[in-house]
């Protein structure tokens, strides 16, 4: 996380919370938000997987869409907005195996995880997930 953050801050992201290693054993990090973070930083280029979040602006709907899914990447995506119909419509055009909209939370035992693109390779969890366990055969037989 601290290679991630270094980064946007050197390309004129701004630290607003957080931002620092918690101790001194183990991996900790503090929930961190980046604002004012450039398209060439690392951190909205490769996924962090971390308690970062970087926040950038946008002019519209079409431009945030075509940057979110010019990614290689597509495990999870989030959509906040005021509006159902907006995050309805970003949700139908994000390329992620999962989208969040107005949560964070969207992983359940019972619901299928997994990405696209270079995030995965099918899903796990739910139906969808015990699916991906079987080989279907169809035996047609004659007399």
């Amino acid at each position: 996380m601290e290679r991630f953050v270094a980064d946007a801050v050197d390309k004129g992201a701004k630290v607003e919370a957080g931002g620092r290693r918690i101790g001194n054993k183990g991996y900790f990090y503090e929930p961190t938000v980046l604002s004012n973070v450039s398209d060439d930083a690392l951190i909205m280029n490769e996924e962090p997987f971390g308690p970062v979040a970087p926040v950038t602006s946008f002019s519209d709907f079409d431009e945030v869409m075509a940057r979110a899914n010019a990614l290689p990447f597509g495990l999870a995506a989030y959509a906040f907005s005021s509006s159902n119909k907006t995050a309805m419509r970003a949700s139908a055009h994000l390329k992620s195996g999962m989208v969040g909209l107005n949560t964070m939370a969207i992983s359940s035992p019972e619901t299928p995880f997994g990405g696209v693109k270079e995030s995965g390779h099918g899903q796990e969890g739910g139906a969808e997930g015990l699916e991906a366990y079987l080989d279907v055969k169809l035996v047609a037989q004659g007399e």
